[in-house]
Protein backbone atom coordinates (compact mmCIF):
# COMPACT_ATOMS: atom_id res chain seq x y z
CA UNK A 1 0.00 0.00 0.00
CA UNK A 2 2.82 2.43 0.87
CA UNK A 3 4.51 1.74 -2.47
CA UNK A 4 1.29 2.26 -4.44
CA UNK A 5 0.54 5.44 -2.50
CA UNK A 6 4.02 6.77 -3.29
CA UNK A 7 3.48 6.13 -7.00
CA UNK A 8 0.10 7.89 -6.84
CA UNK A 9 1.60 10.87 -5.01
CA UNK A 10 4.36 11.15 -7.61
CA UNK A 11 1.87 10.93 -10.49
CA UNK A 12 -0.45 13.45 -8.82
CA UNK A 13 2.41 15.87 -8.23
CA UNK A 14 3.33 15.65 -11.90
CA UNK A 15 -0.35 16.14 -12.82
CA UNK A 16 -0.62 19.30 -10.71
CA UNK A 17 2.57 20.69 -12.27
CA UNK A 18 1.31 20.04 -15.80
CA UNK A 19 -2.07 21.68 -15.08
CA UNK A 20 -0.29 24.65 -13.53
CA UNK A 21 2.03 24.96 -16.52
CA UNK A 22 -0.85 24.93 -18.99
CA UNK A 23 -2.80 27.47 -16.93
CA UNK A 24 0.32 29.65 -16.69
CA UNK A 25 0.83 29.55 -20.46
CA UNK A 26 -2.88 30.20 -20.96
CA UNK A 27 -2.51 33.44 -19.02
CA UNK A 28 0.55 34.39 -21.07
CA UNK A 29 -1.68 34.25 -24.17
CA UNK A 30 -3.08 32.10 -26.95
CA UNK A 31 0.20 32.16 -28.85
CA UNK A 32 1.92 30.57 -25.84
CA UNK A 33 -0.53 27.65 -25.96
CA UNK A 34 0.07 27.34 -29.70
CA UNK A 35 3.82 27.07 -29.05
CA UNK A 36 3.09 24.48 -26.34
CA UNK A 37 0.90 22.48 -28.74
CA UNK A 38 3.63 22.40 -31.39
CA UNK A 39 6.10 21.30 -28.69
CA UNK A 40 3.91 18.30 -27.72
CA UNK A 41 5.60 15.63 -29.91
CA UNK A 42 9.03 16.64 -28.59
CA UNK A 43 7.55 16.72 -25.10
CA UNK A 44 6.62 13.06 -25.40
CA UNK A 45 10.21 12.33 -26.46
CA UNK A 46 11.41 14.04 -23.28
CA UNK A 47 8.85 12.03 -21.29
CA UNK A 48 10.12 8.84 -22.94
CA UNK A 49 13.60 9.59 -21.65
CA UNK A 50 12.41 10.62 -18.18
CA UNK A 51 9.96 7.78 -17.59
CA UNK A 52 12.30 5.15 -19.03
CA UNK A 53 15.07 6.36 -16.73
CA UNK A 54 12.73 6.48 -13.72
CA UNK A 55 11.55 2.90 -14.20
CA UNK A 56 15.10 1.61 -14.74
CA UNK A 57 16.39 3.44 -11.65
CA UNK A 58 13.50 2.23 -9.50
CA UNK A 59 13.77 -1.42 -10.54
CA UNK A 60 17.57 -1.42 -10.25
CA UNK A 61 17.40 0.05 -6.75
CA UNK A 62 14.71 -2.46 -5.78
CA UNK A 63 16.87 -5.40 -6.92
CA UNK A 64 19.91 -4.04 -5.08
CA UNK A 65 17.88 -3.51 -1.89
CA UNK A 66 16.33 -6.98 -2.11
CA UNK A 67 19.81 -8.49 -2.47
CA UNK A 68 21.02 -6.38 0.50
CA UNK A 69 23.62 -4.55 -1.60
CA UNK A 70 24.71 -1.07 -0.54
CA UNK A 71 25.65 0.05 -4.06
CA UNK A 72 22.09 1.02 -5.00
CA UNK A 73 23.39 4.09 -6.86
CA UNK A 74 25.94 2.19 -8.96
CA UNK A 75 23.94 2.25 -12.23
CA UNK A 76 22.56 5.78 -11.72
CA UNK A 77 25.46 7.75 -13.30
CA UNK A 78 25.09 5.71 -16.49
CA UNK A 79 21.33 6.27 -16.53
CA UNK A 80 21.81 10.03 -16.11
CA UNK A 81 24.50 10.26 -18.79
CA UNK A 82 22.40 8.35 -21.33
CA UNK A 83 19.20 10.24 -20.48
CA UNK A 84 20.89 13.63 -20.55
CA UNK A 85 22.69 12.77 -23.78
CA UNK A 86 19.44 11.83 -25.52
CA UNK A 87 17.80 15.11 -24.44
CA UNK A 88 20.75 17.17 -25.70
CA UNK A 89 20.73 15.19 -28.95
CA UNK A 90 16.99 15.83 -29.30
CA UNK A 91 17.56 19.58 -28.94
CA UNK A 92 20.36 19.49 -31.51
CA UNK A 93 18.37 17.46 -34.05
CA UNK A 94 15.32 19.70 -33.66
CA UNK A 95 17.45 22.80 -34.15
CA UNK A 96 19.13 21.41 -37.25
CA UNK A 97 15.92 20.07 -38.76
CA UNK A 98 13.50 22.75 -37.54
CA UNK A 99 12.89 24.07 -41.04
CA UNK A 100 11.68 20.70 -42.31
CA UNK A 101 9.83 19.68 -39.12
CA UNK A 102 7.94 22.95 -38.69
CA UNK A 103 7.30 23.13 -42.41
CA UNK A 104 5.56 19.73 -42.31
CA UNK A 105 3.42 20.99 -39.41
CA UNK A 106 2.52 24.15 -41.31
CA UNK A 107 4.00 26.56 -38.74
CA UNK A 108 4.18 30.11 -40.12
CA UNK A 109 7.66 31.53 -40.69
CA UNK A 110 7.18 34.32 -38.15
CA UNK A 111 6.27 31.80 -35.40
CA UNK A 112 9.20 29.45 -35.96
CA UNK A 113 11.95 31.23 -33.95
CA UNK A 114 9.77 31.26 -30.82
CA UNK A 115 8.88 27.58 -31.21
CA UNK A 116 12.52 26.53 -31.72
CA UNK A 117 13.70 28.57 -28.73
CA UNK A 118 11.03 27.09 -26.45
CA UNK A 119 11.63 23.49 -27.55
CA UNK A 120 15.41 23.71 -27.20
CA UNK A 121 15.17 25.46 -23.82
CA UNK A 122 12.77 22.85 -22.41
CA UNK A 123 14.92 19.95 -23.67
CA UNK A 124 18.11 21.37 -22.18
CA UNK A 125 16.60 22.32 -18.82
CA UNK A 126 14.98 18.87 -18.61
CA UNK A 127 18.49 17.43 -18.28
CA UNK A 128 18.70 18.95 -14.80
CA UNK A 129 15.30 17.58 -13.79
CA UNK A 130 16.55 14.02 -14.36
CA UNK A 131 18.43 14.18 -11.04
CA UNK A 132 15.40 14.69 -8.74
CA UNK A 133 13.23 12.37 -10.85
CA UNK A 134 15.82 9.58 -10.72
CA UNK A 135 16.53 10.27 -7.06
CA UNK A 136 12.85 9.86 -6.22
CA UNK A 137 12.75 6.60 -8.20
CA UNK A 138 15.74 5.21 -6.31
CA UNK A 139 14.16 6.14 -2.98
CA UNK A 140 10.95 4.34 -4.01
CA UNK A 141 12.92 1.27 -5.08
CA UNK A 142 14.65 1.23 -1.69
CA UNK A 143 11.28 1.28 0.08
CA UNK A 144 11.60 4.89 1.30
CA UNK A 145 8.17 5.86 0.03
CA UNK A 146 7.76 8.88 2.31
CA UNK A 147 11.05 10.46 1.24
CA UNK A 148 10.21 9.83 -2.42
CA UNK A 149 6.80 11.48 -2.05
CA UNK A 150 8.33 14.45 -0.25
CA UNK A 151 10.83 14.94 -3.07
CA UNK A 152 8.10 14.74 -5.75
CA UNK A 153 5.84 17.24 -4.00
CA UNK A 154 8.76 19.55 -3.20
CA UNK A 155 9.90 19.63 -6.83
CA UNK A 156 6.35 20.43 -7.97
CA UNK A 157 5.90 23.27 -5.46
CA UNK A 158 9.32 24.76 -6.29
CA UNK A 159 8.61 24.62 -10.04
CA UNK A 160 5.24 26.33 -9.64
CA UNK A 161 6.66 29.02 -7.37
CA UNK A 162 9.61 29.70 -9.68
CA UNK A 163 7.35 30.04 -12.74
CA UNK A 164 4.98 32.37 -10.87
CA UNK A 165 7.79 34.62 -9.65
CA UNK A 166 9.51 34.74 -13.04
CA UNK A 167 6.21 35.40 -14.80
CA UNK A 168 5.41 38.30 -12.47
CA UNK A 169 8.86 39.91 -12.31
CA UNK A 170 10.40 39.31 -15.75
CA UNK A 171 9.54 39.53 -19.44
CA UNK A 172 10.54 35.91 -20.15
CA UNK A 173 7.04 34.96 -21.32
CA UNK A 174 6.91 31.26 -22.27
CA UNK A 175 10.58 30.87 -21.30
CA UNK A 176 9.57 31.26 -17.64
CA UNK A 177 8.59 27.57 -17.85
CA UNK A 178 12.03 26.10 -18.67
CA UNK A 179 13.90 28.64 -16.52
CA UNK A 180 11.59 27.94 -13.57
CA UNK A 181 12.08 24.21 -14.09
CA UNK A 182 15.86 24.69 -14.04
CA UNK A 183 15.73 26.61 -10.74
CA UNK A 184 13.51 23.95 -9.15
CA UNK A 185 15.69 21.13 -10.52
CA UNK A 186 18.79 22.60 -8.89
CA UNK A 187 17.14 22.83 -5.47
CA UNK A 188 15.43 19.42 -5.71
CA UNK A 189 18.66 17.86 -7.01
CA UNK A 190 20.47 19.02 -3.87
CA UNK A 191 17.64 17.61 -1.74
CA UNK A 192 17.86 14.25 -3.54
CA UNK A 193 21.61 14.13 -2.93
CA UNK A 194 21.09 14.79 0.79
CA UNK A 195 18.42 12.08 1.05
CA UNK A 196 20.72 9.55 -0.66
CA UNK A 197 23.97 10.69 1.00
CA UNK A 198 24.43 7.41 2.86
CA UNK A 199 24.65 5.55 -0.45
CA UNK A 200 26.92 7.90 -2.37
CA UNK A 201 30.05 6.11 -3.70
CA UNK A 202 33.30 6.63 -1.81
CA UNK A 203 35.44 5.86 -4.85
CA UNK A 204 35.66 7.36 -8.32
CA UNK A 205 32.42 7.18 -10.31
CA UNK A 206 32.20 5.12 -13.49
CA UNK A 207 29.92 7.08 -15.80
CA UNK A 208 29.32 4.26 -18.26
CA UNK A 209 28.81 0.71 -17.05
CA UNK A 210 27.81 -2.13 -19.33
CA UNK A 211 25.52 -3.76 -16.75
CA UNK A 212 23.76 -0.43 -16.16
CA UNK A 213 23.21 -0.03 -19.90
CA UNK A 214 21.66 -3.51 -19.92
CA UNK A 215 19.30 -2.58 -17.08
CA UNK A 216 18.33 0.63 -18.86
CA UNK A 217 17.51 -1.33 -22.00
CA UNK A 218 15.64 -4.13 -20.21
CA UNK A 219 13.62 -2.02 -17.76
CA UNK A 220 13.40 1.42 -19.36
CA UNK A 221 13.11 0.72 -23.08
CA UNK A 222 9.55 -0.76 -23.05
CA UNK A 223 8.24 2.27 -21.15
CA UNK A 224 10.14 4.69 -23.40
CA UNK A 225 8.74 2.93 -26.48
CA UNK A 226 5.18 3.75 -25.40
CA UNK A 227 5.99 7.45 -25.07
CA UNK A 228 7.81 7.42 -28.41
CA UNK A 229 4.61 6.00 -29.88
CA UNK A 230 2.64 8.85 -28.29
CA UNK A 231 5.14 11.32 -29.75
CA UNK A 232 4.53 9.94 -33.24
CA UNK A 233 0.76 10.02 -32.73
CA UNK A 234 0.87 13.62 -31.52
CA UNK A 235 2.94 14.58 -34.54
CA UNK A 236 0.27 12.91 -36.67
CA UNK A 237 -2.48 14.98 -35.04
CA UNK A 238 -0.59 18.21 -35.68
CA UNK A 239 0.04 17.18 -39.26
CA UNK A 240 -3.68 16.52 -39.78
CA UNK A 241 -4.60 19.92 -38.26
CA UNK A 242 -1.93 21.88 -40.16
CA UNK A 243 -4.51 23.89 -42.15
CA UNK A 244 -7.02 24.34 -39.32
CA UNK A 245 -5.56 27.52 -37.78
CA UNK A 246 -3.71 28.34 -34.56
CA UNK A 247 -6.85 28.41 -32.36
CA UNK A 248 -7.86 24.91 -33.49
CA UNK A 249 -4.36 23.55 -32.92
CA UNK A 250 -3.97 25.22 -29.50
CA UNK A 251 -7.49 24.22 -28.36
CA UNK A 252 -7.15 20.62 -29.50
CA UNK A 253 -3.70 20.46 -27.89
CA UNK A 254 -5.17 21.75 -24.64
CA UNK A 255 -7.84 19.05 -24.74
CA UNK A 256 -5.21 16.40 -25.45
CA UNK A 257 -3.12 17.58 -22.51
CA UNK A 258 -6.16 17.46 -20.23
CA UNK A 259 -6.82 13.90 -21.45
CA UNK A 260 -3.22 13.10 -20.56
CA UNK A 261 -3.93 14.27 -17.02
CA UNK A 262 -6.94 11.94 -16.84
CA UNK A 263 -4.59 9.01 -17.52
CA UNK A 264 -3.31 9.14 -13.92
CA UNK A 265 -6.18 7.14 -12.32
CA UNK A 266 -5.90 4.47 -15.04
CA UNK A 267 -2.19 4.06 -14.38
CA UNK A 268 -2.78 3.82 -10.63
CA UNK A 269 -5.69 1.34 -10.93
CA UNK A 270 -3.93 -0.87 -13.49
CA UNK A 271 -0.66 -0.85 -11.53
CA UNK A 272 -2.39 -1.60 -8.23
CA UNK A 273 -4.29 -4.57 -9.69
CA UNK A 274 -1.10 -5.88 -11.32
CA UNK A 275 0.87 -5.62 -8.07
CA UNK A 276 -1.87 -7.50 -6.21
CA UNK A 277 -2.00 -10.21 -8.91
CA UNK A 278 1.78 -10.61 -9.02
CA UNK A 279 2.08 -10.91 -5.23
CA UNK A 280 -0.73 -13.41 -4.90
CA UNK A 281 0.56 -16.98 -4.47
CA UNK A 282 -0.60 -19.75 -6.74
CA UNK A 283 0.74 -22.27 -9.24
CA UNK A 284 -1.68 -21.32 -12.00
CA UNK A 285 -1.50 -17.66 -12.95
CA UNK A 286 -4.50 -17.82 -15.26
CA UNK A 287 -7.25 -17.60 -12.64
CA UNK A 288 -5.36 -14.93 -10.70
CA UNK A 289 -4.82 -12.80 -13.80
CA UNK A 290 -8.45 -13.15 -14.88
CA UNK A 291 -9.67 -12.01 -11.45
CA UNK A 292 -7.28 -9.05 -11.59
CA UNK A 293 -8.49 -8.12 -15.07
CA UNK A 294 -12.11 -8.06 -13.93
CA UNK A 295 -11.19 -6.04 -10.84
CA UNK A 296 -9.52 -3.32 -12.93
CA UNK A 297 -12.71 -2.70 -14.89
CA UNK A 298 -14.97 -2.77 -11.83
CA UNK A 299 -12.95 0.12 -10.45
CA UNK A 300 -11.98 1.96 -13.65
CA UNK A 301 -15.31 2.15 -15.49
CA UNK A 302 -17.33 3.89 -12.73
CA UNK A 303 -14.41 6.21 -11.93
CA UNK A 304 -14.01 7.30 -15.54
CA UNK A 305 -17.76 7.58 -16.03
CA UNK A 306 -17.71 10.24 -13.30
CA UNK A 307 -14.71 11.96 -14.90
CA UNK A 308 -16.50 11.95 -18.26
CA UNK A 309 -19.69 13.46 -16.84
CA UNK A 310 -17.71 16.21 -15.09
CA UNK A 311 -15.66 16.93 -18.23
CA UNK A 312 -18.84 17.24 -20.30
CA UNK A 313 -20.91 19.29 -17.85
CA UNK A 314 -18.04 21.58 -16.82
CA UNK A 315 -16.42 21.81 -20.25
CA UNK A 316 -16.62 25.61 -20.51
CA UNK A 317 -15.39 26.40 -16.94
CA UNK A 318 -12.64 23.79 -17.35
CA UNK A 319 -11.48 25.33 -20.63
CA UNK A 320 -11.54 28.84 -19.11
CA UNK A 321 -9.47 27.55 -16.19
CA UNK A 322 -6.72 26.67 -18.66
CA UNK A 323 -6.83 29.71 -20.94
CA UNK A 324 -8.34 33.18 -21.18
CA UNK A 325 -8.46 33.17 -25.00
CA UNK A 326 -12.15 32.76 -25.93
CA UNK A 327 -11.42 31.26 -29.36
CA UNK A 328 -9.30 28.53 -27.75
CA UNK A 329 -11.89 28.08 -24.97
CA UNK A 330 -14.54 27.28 -27.60
CA UNK A 331 -12.34 24.66 -29.31
CA UNK A 332 -11.33 23.01 -26.02
CA UNK A 333 -14.94 22.92 -24.77
CA UNK A 334 -16.00 21.31 -28.05
CA UNK A 335 -13.27 18.68 -27.57
CA UNK A 336 -14.67 17.80 -24.11
CA UNK A 337 -18.22 17.75 -25.50
CA UNK A 338 -17.29 14.92 -27.88
CA UNK A 339 -14.79 12.95 -25.78
CA UNK A 340 -16.43 13.31 -22.34
CA UNK A 341 -19.31 10.86 -22.99
CA UNK A 342 -16.86 8.08 -23.96
CA UNK A 343 -14.33 8.76 -21.16
CA UNK A 344 -15.39 5.61 -19.29
CA UNK A 345 -14.29 3.48 -22.25
CA UNK A 346 -11.08 5.48 -22.71
CA UNK A 347 -10.18 4.94 -19.04
CA UNK A 348 -11.10 1.26 -19.22
CA UNK A 349 -8.81 0.76 -22.22
CA UNK A 350 -5.84 2.46 -20.55
CA UNK A 351 -6.38 0.47 -17.35
CA UNK A 352 -6.45 -2.81 -19.29
CA UNK A 353 -3.26 -1.92 -21.16
CA UNK A 354 -1.47 -0.90 -17.94
CA UNK A 355 -2.52 -4.13 -16.25
CA UNK A 356 -1.33 -6.29 -19.16
CA UNK A 357 1.99 -4.45 -19.30
CA UNK A 358 2.74 -5.19 -15.64
CA UNK A 359 1.69 -8.85 -15.42
CA UNK A 360 4.25 -9.97 -17.99
CA UNK A 361 2.33 -9.16 -21.18
CA UNK A 362 4.33 -6.06 -22.13
CA UNK A 363 4.81 -7.06 -25.77
CA UNK A 364 1.10 -7.68 -26.29
CA UNK A 365 0.25 -4.43 -24.50
CA UNK A 366 2.63 -2.48 -26.73
CA UNK A 367 1.12 -4.07 -29.85
CA UNK A 368 -2.38 -3.11 -28.70
CA UNK A 369 -1.12 0.36 -27.79
CA UNK A 370 0.29 0.76 -31.29
CA UNK A 371 -2.98 -0.17 -32.97
CA UNK A 372 -5.12 1.84 -30.53
CA UNK A 373 -3.14 5.09 -30.70
CA UNK A 374 -1.86 4.98 -34.29
CA UNK A 375 -5.07 4.07 -36.12
CA UNK A 376 -6.78 7.44 -35.64
CA UNK A 377 -4.05 9.66 -37.18
CA UNK A 378 -3.82 7.23 -40.10
CA UNK A 379 -7.58 7.44 -40.72
CA UNK A 380 -7.66 11.22 -40.24
CA UNK A 381 -4.79 11.65 -42.71
CA UNK A 382 -6.93 10.09 -45.43
CA UNK A 383 -9.63 12.76 -45.05
CA UNK A 384 -9.64 15.78 -47.40
CA UNK A 385 -8.05 18.93 -45.99
CA UNK A 386 -8.71 21.04 -44.08
CA UNK A 387 -9.55 18.77 -41.13
CA UNK A 388 -10.69 20.77 -38.10
CA UNK A 389 -10.52 19.95 -34.39
CA UNK A 390 -14.22 19.01 -34.23
CA UNK A 391 -13.78 16.29 -36.85
CA UNK A 392 -10.76 14.92 -35.00
CA UNK A 393 -12.61 14.99 -31.66
CA UNK A 394 -15.51 13.04 -33.19
CA UNK A 395 -13.07 10.43 -34.50
CA UNK A 396 -11.53 10.20 -31.02
CA UNK A 397 -14.94 9.50 -29.50
CA UNK A 398 -15.60 6.71 -32.02
CA UNK A 399 -12.11 5.26 -31.48
CA UNK A 400 -12.73 5.12 -27.71
CA UNK A 401 -15.69 2.79 -28.31
CA UNK A 402 -13.95 0.56 -30.86
CA UNK A 403 -10.68 0.61 -28.90
CA UNK A 404 -12.27 -0.58 -25.67
CA UNK A 405 -14.17 -3.41 -27.34
CA UNK A 406 -11.01 -4.58 -29.13
CA UNK A 407 -8.69 -4.29 -26.11
CA UNK A 408 -11.16 -6.04 -23.79
CA UNK A 409 -11.58 -8.94 -26.20
CA UNK A 410 -7.81 -9.32 -26.71
CA UNK A 411 -6.97 -8.90 -23.01
CA UNK A 412 -9.56 -11.49 -21.97
CA UNK A 413 -8.08 -14.11 -24.30
CA UNK A 414 -4.48 -13.22 -23.38
CA UNK A 415 -4.91 -13.68 -19.63
CA UNK A 416 -6.74 -16.98 -20.12
CA UNK A 417 -3.62 -18.42 -21.73
CA UNK A 418 -1.48 -20.08 -19.04
CA UNK A 419 1.79 -18.34 -18.33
Amino acid sequence: MRFSTSILVGLSAGLVLQVWTLAFLGRVGGEALYVRAIYAPVGFLALAVTEGLVVAAQVSAGIATRDERRDVLRPLPTHLVVGGGVLVLTAAVFTAGSGVILGVLGVAAEDRPGVVTFVVAVCLTSVGSLVPYAGGAVLRGMGRAGASSLLSVGFTVLSMAAMAVLGATTDLGVLAVPVGTLVASAAAGVAATVLLRGHLPHTSVRWLRRDALGELWAFGAPVAATFLLLSSVNFGYLRVLRDAGTADIAGFGLGQNATGFFMVPALAIGSGAAVAANLRPGQSRREIDVVGLSATLRVALPAYACIGVLAYVLRHPLARLLTSDEAIVAVTADYFAWTGPTSALFGGTLTLLTYLEQIGRASAAFALNTVYFAALPAIASSLPQPVDSTTLARLLAVSNVIGFATCWYCAWHLVRRTR
